[in-house]
């Protein structure tokens, strides 16, 4: 699949159906349900994506990419920009399921679960494992973000790990998640977390919580990390902006019907799954 520069209308309508089959936690229960799930053992792969206006971005415009979030057991709302898109759409944003925090509170939640992590590099890796043991997971696989998918589909096999945490950074690390779910016999929970492993290991430093209450984390990080970080807040948040203006104009469209529906290409959600949406494999 090659990368477009300007979304279709197919890739909007796509993205309509994206956004409309997030798992939106909307109260306690939803919350209190979704962790039960996370932390249950089923008999299939789940994988867990988040979207943010970063990853919607790059969706748009990557067929390969939108597949893969459209594979995903669920996908859980990040940050501020979604949350806008979701309210102009007439739909309520509901909690902020970043997994900069959601991630460590799965692995404290269940002790003794093993965890493998694929992502980052030395000496980050090794300092995430520790952070992670010292929340009770027990770290049984250790991969840098650079390896062929065969091999994190090799080692993983020997592991039979119970969480996968991908840091890996969009769009790799969603295409990966469907590459070890088709070739996986074993049914691990695998957990697409971006720059998890470098927040938790100390590499990139975390925002206050006063920014994050004002939604302004993505601030905290741009003044922290300009050279890394500037093309994809400010020129990625202009993009952003009017990517999300055709997803709100094509759907209020009369036109829209169905069609988002079939464009999802996701099997309906099993009843009491987990909140709102929560596809499988």
């Amino acid at each position: 699949m090659q990368v477009t520069i300007f979304p279709s209308r197919h890739a909007v309508v796509q993205s309509i159906g994206l956004l409309r089959r997030m798992s939106l936690v909307q109260c306690e229960d939803h919350r209190a349900n979704l962790m039960l799930w996370l932390g249950s053992n089923q008999d299939r792969v789940r994988i867990v994506s988040w979207l943010n206006a970063h990853t919607l971005t790059q969706a748009m415009t990557d067929p390969a990419l939108r597949a893969s979030l459209l594979q995903a057991s669920i996908v859980l709302r990040d940050g501020i920009g979604i949350s806008i898109l979701l309210r102009l759409m007439g739909v309520n944003a509901g909690e902020n399921m970043n997994g900069t925090d959601l991630i460590p509170e799965i692995i404290r939640i269940n002790p003794g679960k093993s965890v493998a992590l694929l992502g980052t590099t030395e000496p980050f890796l090794s300092a995430a494992a520790e952070a992670i043991e010292q929340l009770g997971g027990k770290v049984v696989l250790r991969l840098d973000g650079f390896q062929e998918n065969s091999a994190y589909a090799d080692k993983l096999a020997e592991t039979n790990a119970d969480i996968v945490i991908l840091a890996m950074g969009v769009p790799k690390q969603e295409k990966i998640a469907i590459f070890l779910a088709e070739r996986l016999e074993t049914h691990p929970l695998i957990l697409t977390g971006g720059a998890i492993l470098d927040f938790m290991a100390g590499r990139f430093p975390r925002s206050p919580r006063i920014w994050r209450y004002l939604r302004l984390e993505w601030l905290f990080r741009l003044i922290n990390e300009p050279r890394r970080l500037w093309r994809r807040y400010l020129l990625g948040g202009a993009v952003f902006a009017a990517y999300a203006a055709s997803i709100v104009l094509e759907a209020r469209s009369p036109l829209l019907g169905d069609e988002t529906a079939r464009a999802r290409g996701a099997e309906p959600i099993p009843a009491g799954a987990s909140p709102g949406s929560a596809g499988g494999r």
